[in-house]
């Protein structure tokens, strides 16, 4: 029969707990501090057990058989627990288990602790800090909160001891709850196998530091070998810190580099500032080989190549943010033959800073858009300020308000190479001011039908415009005169500024209607919001013909169309959750009269998203003109798998006489350590394949290997020479406790 006690002797019960427990940190730093605060020890603590005695003369107090000790979220569970009000001594004895919050365990047969001077020792400790496993034969709390162990091995597996696939093992040990362990006379374990010795090792326990090594071969690069260590240069307190990671990299065809890059991370996770600086460079061996994609009149490339790049989203408070986007690179090839991942996803670096802050309904920022390399394009922006207006009632007038305001300095500037043969076109540059105004009025007719009548103005200044002039070509002197109809020239000549005005009355409508249906998989709904948009925008009084072009703001022009369709959902409920397993919009836009005075049925579109079963994905989108009677673009993505066994993904991109891409990705677990998967993607309209990759993947309990293989075929170039076939194959391993942001990243 268990007996239960309440008391005030918090100090000593939960010190005894604090030896081990204050290493325990969990992933998520939920844990907190576990030496118990002034507020903490003076909480009640509920104390069960088979018997209790209580000496009063030596001061002893004793718990004894199945106890069990809590308070808030810490349980202690022991054979027997002393504690001595006198000296401050508190042992744990027998089968110990400490558990804070069920995320964090420690076990040990014996502990002992005193919570006047602040030290306890351990005959044994088995605790989970973070993603480690630390153990050690003998441990000792130091009065500062610090760790002294013996005979202690740190591992991310949770295997057995003795069945670990790697283990670090040293014969003294340090660490300090919730930042680190260190060890001196270190010896690595692979496979139960000793394979080096290091006088001294570090790991920190909120992030995984050290070495990183990518080994492979690429027909441009040849073999090669990219490094990264990776360490601590300031810890800022409450997981604030400043980062390092040093490249260290060698390619036997194109030469040695190396970089650094300073990463920071400040404020709590999901709200916080991080960025890097970074900065790398190599002295290229070929940078103009003939094998590679190099055109002379588009840029020279010089052995010397280098990268600088910033990044930083700043999160100044809840309503204020700060990012930054800056590269220079050395030459337009440089994201290309060293960052081809990076340079899929974005062939143009961005160059821009940006200042955002969000209000009660409205929002501002200021910004700065500026290339830095001659030899890319770019509409350059200094300063850009904006400030946005939600649609927000005016009173209780059931008229709806909303603004977009933008401004600043534009320029438009062409790649220049440097080359005299291939001079790039001038640039041009304005001041414009860009402002819509816009009122709604939201009604409901017949209880059912939802009208929404819009009146739109859209005023952009420009400081400089353009005027169209038609010229008489003169023959040239000496030529013999004819009959012909005289040639004529248009130029574009400069106009002033001037404030261009465009006019909107619009009208949107829709209503929805509800089916409940029944199947074997039970009941859903269906909703069918059929709708439709008109737009009236009389002629501006400046053409776009008469304005710089910079973006899409300046090809705004008349417009007199509707747009209409129906909105498709079925819903089906799955317990509190509301499944969408098909939504999709097919839409029609007619042209009453266009900027060319024409009417008639423009485009047919569909935007799909198709979810029939949780392992299956489909967005169907296209559009289809009318006008020329064909498919104007087609994009499908699919994507099925099957839990943990297989997934597979399929694109298919669409563009009369551009591109009939199809792109393919299968990932097969043959088991639950190997893992198999083949990428494709093939042009028909060139029919070529362009790319062949995939890996092979085999993984333990705490360490996963990949191997990773890239093929990329030789080709026909357009001045006739041939491409090279470009193949790549690398070598990954990584714990997965700590799994990299991307395993096919080139850098």
């Amino acid at each position: 029969m268990l007996a239960s006690r309440n008391s005030g002797w918090l100090p000593g019960l939960l010190a005894c707990a604090v030896v081990c427990v204050s290493a325990a940190r969990a992933a998520d730093g939920g844990l907190g501090s576990l030496m118990p605060g002034k507020a903490e020890s003076q909480g009640p603590v509920d104390i069960m057990a088979e018997g209790f005695t209580d000496d009063e003369v030596s001061g002893w107090m004793t718990a004894s058989n199945n106890v069990i000790v809590r308070h808030g979220d810490t349980e202690l569970r022991a054979d027997r627990i002393r504690l001595n009000r006198k000296t401050g001594e508190v042992v744990a004895e027998g089968h110990v288990l400490l558990v804070r919050l069920n995320q964090a365990a420690t076990r040990s047969d014996r502990i002992t602790y005193n919570y006047k001077t602040g030290e306890g020792l351990t005959s044994a400790v088995d605790l989970r800090a973070r993603a480690y496993h630390v153990m050690a034969g003998e441990s000792r709390r130091r009065p500062d909160g610090s760790f002294a162990m013996r005979d202690a091995v740190v591992t991310t597996c949770t295997n057995a001891p003795g069945h670990m696939h790697y283990h670090v093992a040293g014969r003294e040990a340090a660490m300090r709850p919730r930042e680190y362990v260190s060890m001196t006379g270190v010896t690595p374990h692979f496979l139960g196998v000793p394979f080096f010795y290091l006088p001294y090792w570090r790991k920190e326990l909120d992030e995984h530091y050290g070495w990183r090594f990518v080994p492979g071969y690429e027909s441009d690069w040849g073999a090669f070998l990219l490094s990264t260590y990776k360490f601590r240069l300031l810890d800022l307190g409450e997981g604030d810190s400043l980062n390092s990671r040093t490249h260290l990299d060698y390619r036997t065809e194109r030469g040695p580099a190396g970089g650094e890059d300073l990463v920071w991370t400040l404020g709590d996770p999901g709200e916080e500032t991080k960025g890097f600086v970074s900065g790398y460079y190599l002295k290229d061996d070929r940078p103009m080989h003939e094998d590679l994609d190099r055109d002379p009149n588009r840029d020279l490339v010089e052995d010397s190549r280098y990268r600088f790049t910033l990044r930083h989203d700043g999160i100044l408070s809840q309503r204020d943010y700060l990012t930054l986007r800056f590269s220079y690179l050395s030459d337009s090839y440089m994201l290309e033959d060293f960052y081809m991942e990076e340079y899929k996803d974005l062939i143009q670096p961005e160059n821009y800073g940006s200042y955002t802050h969000t209000g009660d309904g409205y929002s501002f920022g200021l910004g700065a858009y500026n290339r830095l390399n001659d030899f890319y394009e770019s509409v350059n922006r200094l300063p850009d300020a904006w400030f946005d207006v939600l649609r927000t009632e005016i009173g209780s007038s059931r008229v709806y308000y909303e603004s977009q305001s933008r401004g600043g300095w534009l320029e438009r500037e062409f790649a220049d190479y440097g080359n005299p043969s291939n001079p790039p076109a001038a640039s041009y540059d304005t001041t414009r001011f860009d402002t819509r105004q816009a009122l709604y009025m939201p009604n409901t007719m017949f209880g059912f039908l939802n009208v929404v009548p819009r009146a739109v103005y859209h005023g952009i200044y420009y400081g400089d415009t353009l005027t169209r002039e038609t010229r008489e070509v003169l023959p040239a002197p000496g030529a013999a005169a004819t009959n012909d109809a005289p040639n004529t020239e248009t130029v574009y000549l400069p106009a002033g500024s001037q404030l261009r005005s465009l006019f909107e009355l619009g009208l949107e409508s829709s209503f929805k209607a509800y089916g409940l249906y029944e199947d074997d998989a039970g009941r859903y709904r269906h909703i069918v919001e059929p709708y439709f948009n008109y737009t009236l925008i009389p002629e501006p009084n400046l053409r776009p013909y008469e304005l710089p072009q910079f973006d899409a703001v300046d090809k705004l022009d008349k417009n007199h169309q509707v747009r209409f369709g129906t909105r498709h959902q079925i819903q089906r409920k799955v317990g509190d959750a509301v499944r969408t397993p098909l939504d999709a919009d097919l839409y029609g836009i007619y042209a009453i009269e266009d900027a060319n005075d024409e009417s008639g049925m423009r485009t047919i579109g569909l935007d799909s998203q198709f979810r029939p079963a949780d392992s299956i994905r489909l967005q169907v989108d296209g559009t289809y003109d009318v006008e020329a009677a064909e498919i104007d673009e087609v994009n499908v993505w699919l994507t099925v798998w099957n839990q943990d066994l297989w997934e597979a993904e399929g694109e298919f991109f669409y563009r009369p006489d551009e591109s009939t891409l199809f792109a393919g990705s299968l990932t097969y677990a043959l088991t639950d350590a190997w893992s198999v998967n083949v990428y494709s993607r093939y042009e028909a309209e060139s029919g070529r394949l362009e790319e062949q990759a995939g890996y092979l993947q085999y993984q333990l309990d705490c360490i996963a290997f990949r191997l990773r293989g890239r093929y990329l075929p030789g080709f026909t170039r357009d001045d006739g020479t041939e491409r090279e076939d470009d193949y790549r194959i690398s070598f990954y391993v990584w714990l997965r406790a700590f799994p990299p942001d991307r395993l096919d990243k080139d850098r």
